[in-house]
C-alpha cells in the first residue's frame, strides 16, 4: 500500500489519513472491519484513509469513523483540521 502523497487528477497532491491508518492498526483492525462498522464499503473507507475520498469528511462520517476507532473526538477533530491544512498546503496554487 503506497502511503506517500501522490498526485491526484487536476494535480491535486493526496495526502493519506496517517491517524486513522495507526489507530485501526493499534486496535489489530482490518479495513473491511473499520468499513463495516462505519456502514462503507471497504474500498470506499480505503480511499478515505489514503486521502482519494472525503477532501471534508461529513459530520455523520466523522462520528462513525469516531466510534469504529475507539478514538477521543477531540482528538479526532484536531488531528483532522491539522491533516486538513496540511492537504491545503500541498495543495497551494
Amino acid at each position: 500500500m503506497d502511503l506517500k502523497p501522490t498526485k491526484h487528477r487536476e494535480s491535486h497532491t493526496l495526502l493519506p489519513r496517517f491517524y486513522l491508518i495507526e489507530q485501526r492498526l493499534k486496535l489489530g483492525m482490518s479495513v473491511e472491519e473499520v468499513s463495516r462498522l462505519v456502514n462503507v464499503s471497504r474500498y470506499y473507507y480505503y480511499q478515505l484513509e489514503s486521502g482519494r475520498r472525503g477532501i471534508k469528511l461529513s459530520m455523520p462520517m466523522s462520528l462513525s469513523i469516531i466510534k469504529a476507532l475507539e478514538m477521543d473526538a477531540l482528538k479526532f477533530i484536531q488531528l483532522e483540521a491539522e491533516h486538513d491544512q496540511k492537504y491545503r498546503n500541498l495543495n497551494q496554487t
